[in-house]
C-alpha cells in the first residue's frame, strides 16, 4: 500500500507544487502593498540621490551579510531539525560566528566605500545600514531556529509584522522632515521589535538555553561553505553594477535604477513562489521517478510562460504606471530602466525556474558556474555601457539594464543547456507559441488604447491577452482548476475564525 502511494505521488501532476505556490502567492500579496508604500514614501520624500544612496549601502550589506551567516539560513535549520535536543548548542555557536565576524565585514565593506570616493554621508549610511542588518540577522537566526522546529508561522509572521513596524516607524519621520540618516534610525528601530519579539516567543516556547562548541561551530561553516558559494554566485553581480555605477554616473543614476529595480522585485514575486514551491517536490521526483519530473518541470515552465507574457510586456508597455508611485518629476528617466528590464524579467522567469530544476538534478555546482559567468558579463559591459549611456542619454543606469538582460540571457542559454532532456519539449513549445499570439493581442489592444489613461487600457490590455490565450486553447483547464481551489482554500481558511 505504501509503494502504491508513492508511485502515484511520483507520477501524479504536481498539483501539492501548485497549491503551495498559491499559498505563497497570495500571503506575499497581502505584504507587497506596504512594502510598495515604503519603498514610494522613501522615493518621494528622500529624492533620488539620498535614495541611490540607501540602495546602494543596502546592496553593499546584503553581500556582506553572506560572510556574517555563512549559509546557517539552511544549516542553522538542518541541524536543528536533526537534533532538537542539542538546539541551544546550534544556535549559540551559530550567533557567536554571526556577532564575531560582524565588525570585521563591517570594515572591509566600509574600505569599499572609501574607494567610491564619496565622502562622509555614504560612510554614515553605511554604518546605519550595519545596525539594521545585524537586527537582521539576530533575528534571522531565531527564526532558522523555529524554522528547524517546524514552527512556520511565526517566521510568517515576522515578515509581515517588520514591513507594517517599518511603515509605522518611518512614515512620520518623513513626514516631519527626516532625511536619510532618521529613516535609517527608523529601520533600526522597526527592527528591533521584530527581533525583541522573535526571541522572546523563542524563550518562552522552547526554555532554550544557548551554548557554544567548537566542534559544532566548526560543523555550521563547513555545511555552510556550499550555501555560501551559491549565495556570493547570485550577489556579487548586483554589487559589481551597483560599484561602477557609482564610480562612473551621479547618484541620481542610482535613484533611478532603484526606482526600477524595486517595481521589478514587485513583477516578479509570482516565480519566486513558484520556485519555492515546486523545489522540494521536484528533488522527490528526481530521485523517485525522472519521467514524473521530466512532466512536472515541463508543468511548471508552461505555467511560467503564461503568467510572465503579460508581466514583462506590462512592464515595457506602462512603465509610468509605476513611476507615478515614486514621482514622475523626480524619477521620470526610470521609465527607461523599466523598458529595457522587462526582457530581464521575461529571462528572469525561466531562468529561475531552470535553476531550481538543474539544483533538483543535483548540477548545482555548474548553475553556480553559470551565475560566476554573469559577473564576468556585468564586470566587462558595465565599465563600457555606464560612460556610454551617461554620455549621451544623461542616465547611466541604462548601461546596467543592459549589461542586466545580456547576463541574465546568458543564465537562460546555460540553463537550457544544463537542464535534464525531455523538459522543453513539444507541449512547451506550443504553449509559448499559444502564448505569443495572445501577447499579440495584448500589444495591439494597448497601441489602440494608446490615446486612453494607462489605469484603464493596461487592464483592459491584459484582459484582451487573457481572453485571447483562453480562446485558442492556451490554458490548461487542470491547472485553472488547481489554481482555483487552491486561492478558495487558502481564503476559506483565513475566514474561518
Amino acid at each position: 500500500m505504501v509503494n502504491q502511494d508513492l508511485t502515484s505521488r511520483s507520477s501524479d501532476p504536481p498539483q501539492r507544487s501548485f497549491k503551495n505556490a498559491i499559498g505563497l502567492m497570495v500571503a506575499q500579496i497581502v505584504v507587497l502593498p506596504v512594502s510598495l508604500v515604503n519603498n514610494a514614501m522613501m522615493a518621494r520624500y528622500l529624492g533620488a540621490d539620498d535614495f541611490g544612496k540607501m540602495y546602494l549601502v543596502g546592496t553593499i550589506w546584503t553581500f556582506g551579510i553572506l560572510f556574517i551567516e555563512w549559509g546557517q539560513g539552511g544549516t542553522l535549520t538542518a541541524m536543528v531539525s536533526r537534533d532538537r535536543a542539542n538546539m541551544g548548542d546550534a544556535l549559540g555557536s551559530g550567533l557567536l560566528w554571526r556577532v564575531s565576524s560582524g565588525p570585521i565585514v563591517y570594515g572591509v565593506l566600509a574600505v569599499g566605500c572609501a574607494w567610491l570616493g564619496r565622502g562622509r554621508d555614504l560612510q554614515v549610511a553605511l554604518a546605519l545600514m550595519g545596525g539594521v542588518f545585524g537586527l537582521y540577522t539576530i533575528s534571522a537566526a531565531a527564526q532558522d531556529t523555529l524554522r528547524g522546529l517546524e514552527r512556520m508561522r511565526v517566521p510568517a509572521m515576522a515578515v509581515v509584522a517588520q514591513q507594517v513596524l517599518n511603515l509605522v516607524f518611518m512614515a512620520p519621520t518623513l513626514v516631519l522632515g527626516g532625511h536619510l540618516r532618521a529613516v535609517l534610525v527608523a529601520q533600526i528601530a522597526s527592527w528591533f521589535v521584530v527581533a525583541a519579539w522573535v526571541w522572546r516567543v523563542l524563550r518562552t516556547s522552547t526554555k532554550i538555553s544557548l551554548t557554544v562548541h567548537r566542534r559544532t561551530l566548526k560543523a555550521l561553516l563547513s555545511e555552510g561553505t556550499p550555501f555560501l558559494v551559491l549565495n556570493l554566485s547570485l550577489a556579487l553581480q548586483p554589487n559589481v553594477d551597483a560599484f561602477m555605477l557609482a564610480k562612473l554616473a551621479p547618484l541620481e543614476s542610482m535613484g533611478w535604477l532603484a526606482a526600477a529595480k524595486k517595481l521589478v522585485g514587485v513583477l516578479i514575486f509570482p516565480v519566486g513562489a513558484l520556485a519555492t514551491a515546486f523545489y522540494p517536490t521536484w528533488v522527490r521526483l528526481w530521485g523517485e521517478n525522472q519521467e514524473a519530473f521530466r512532466r512536472a518541470v515541463s508543468t511548471g515552465f508552461r505555467a511560467s510562460t503564461v503568467l510572465v507574457a503579460p508581466i514583462a510586456l506590462g512592464c515595457a508597455i506602462y512603465p509610468d504606471i509605476g513611476i507615478r508611485a515614486f514621482s514622475r518629476n523626480t524619477f521620470g528617466p526610470a521609465e527607461d530602466d523599466l523598458r529595457l528590464l522587462s526582457l530581464f524579467v521575461l529571462a528572469l522567469f525561466f531562468s529561475m525556474l531552470l535553476g531550481v530544476a538543474i539544483t533538483a538534478a543535483g548540477r548545482s555546482r555548474a548553475w553556480a558556474v553559470c551565475q560566476f559567468g554573469c559577473v564576468v558579463v556585468s564586470a566587462v559591459l558595465d565599465p563600457i555601457l555606464v560612460p556610454y549611456f551617461q554620455t549621451h542619454h544623461g542616465n547611466g543606469s541604462l548601461g546596467i539594464c543592459v549589461s542586466t538582460v545580456v547576463s541574465e540571457a546568458f543564465m537562460v542559454a546555460g540553463g537550457m543547456w544544463l537542464v535534464p532532456p525531455g523538459i522543453l519539449n513539444r507541449a512547451f513549445a506550443r504553449t509559448v507559441g499559444l502564448t505569443a499570439m495572445a501577447a499579440l493581442a495584448m500589444v495591439a489592444t494597448a497601441r489602440v488604447l494608446s490615446h486612453v489613461t494607462p489605469f484603464v487600457a493596461a487592464p483592459v490590455a491584459v484582459a484582451a491577452y487573457a481572453v485571447c490565450l483562453w480562446s485558442i486553447g492556451g490554458v490548461d483547464p487542470a491547472l485553472v482548476q488547481i489554481v482555483t481551489d487552491a486561492v478558495g482554500r487558502r481564503f476559506r481558511r483565513s475566514a474561518d475564525p
